[in-house]
């Protein structure tokens, strides 16, 4: 372990989650022609941020619903139609071209910096069709209460929703449906490096769909993975996970056991630190896990969290969450 200590070193929790802001409409121009693509083409056949969660947000929402796409109200209202790559795309009511491309460009290195937290053979999940990844920026929290809905069928309580759909069928079209960040005082996209984790999660870690995901206890490793690398590769204090480390609330072993009935603490905090913990310490074993849930064999992958390793580091997590 670094000698630095963890309540220094928590790298600060992956998605800023809900925040009822004021409705403030994003002051930016369309990307021009010159500097991205804003042709209506589909993307190339091929291919879940936020801050510190405060007693009143709502985590941004996760779901293998379907959006329906009103297909001309969405070419209507979203104009910056950007590529960043084969496979993703940015749709956004004003993006200036400094933003798509700074976008763009976190959202690169990010899909580098998760696969040397995940160690895979860069191969997705058998069967996983979700290539390309679709982000929707609406202008502010106003306009995405007052238009996601409409456009995608969402449910607009939140601080975003990632939709991964069926990733085994074809034509299926994996979105994140996002905004401005309006309290940041720099330009920021809503949980953007969480939920895109979340994508890369879901096509390299997760076999199925997000129902299949959560058949048994995963949520440790969903929100505490798309938290872990959210925080990590930018570099961001973690405040909320390490006032909650001090606490020492939960063993490692309860955690395993998180299901979505729990609170943002243990959901998004602890998972952060049951996350950080297994890679740092016990890498071994989060490959011996991974390869199960690759595999979908789910509850191989709960007999070896409950049985092999149990209460085994309990101590050592309980000591570590001080250091």
């Amino acid at each position: 372990m670094s000698a630095v200590p963890v309540r220094r070193r928590l790298t600060q929790i992956a998605v800023p989650v809900l925040a009822m802001c004021a409705a403030t409409a994003l002051t930016v121009v369309p990307a021009s022609a010159s500097t991205a693509q804003t042709t209506t083409a589909p993307i190339a056949p091929g291919a879940a941020t936020s801050g510190p969660a405060g007693p009143s947000t709502l985590p941004a929402a996760r779901s293998s619903a379907p959006s329906q796409v009103a297909t001309q109200a969405a070419d209507a209202t979203l104009p910056v139609n950007y590529a960043c790559s084969a496979t993703l795309r940015v749709r956004a009511q004003r993006l200036s071209a400094q933003q798509l491309t700074g976008t763009c460009d976190s959202l690169a290195g990010q899909d580098s910096f998760f696969h040397t937290v995940v160690k895979d053979s860069g191969q997705p999940v058998s069967g996983d069709r979700n290539t390309t990844l679709e982000l929707v920026v609406f202008d502010s929290r106003s306009e995405y209460v007052r238009l996601a809905g409409s456009l995608y069928g969402v449910d607009t309580n939140n601080g975003g929703v990632y939709l991964e759909g069926n990733p085994a069928a074809a034509g299926n079209q994996a979105r994140f449906i996002t905004y401005r960040d309006e309290t940041s005082q720099a330009f920021a996209i809503k949980n953007l490096n969480h939920e895109y984790t979340h994508y890369l999660d879901g096509r390299y870690d997760m076999y199925g769909d997000w129902n299949a995901n959560v058949s048994t206890p995963t949520l440790w490793w969903i929100e505490g993975l798309a938290e872990y690398v959210s925080y990590t590769y930018r570099g961001v204090f973690n405040s909320w996970a390490a006032t909650e480390a001090s606490k020492q609330t939960y063993a490692l072993s309860t955690l395993f056991d998180t299901t979505q009935q729990y609170d943002q603490n243990r959901i998004y905090a602890w998972g952060y630190l049951a996350v950080y913990y297994m890679v740092e310490k016990h890498p071994g074993d989060v490959a011996k896990i991974l390869g199960y849930y690759r595999t979908g064999s789910w509850q191989a992958a709960r007999t070896y969290l409950k049985q092999t390793i149990g209460t085994r580091y309990d101590a050592d997590f309980r000591s570590w969450l001080l250091t």
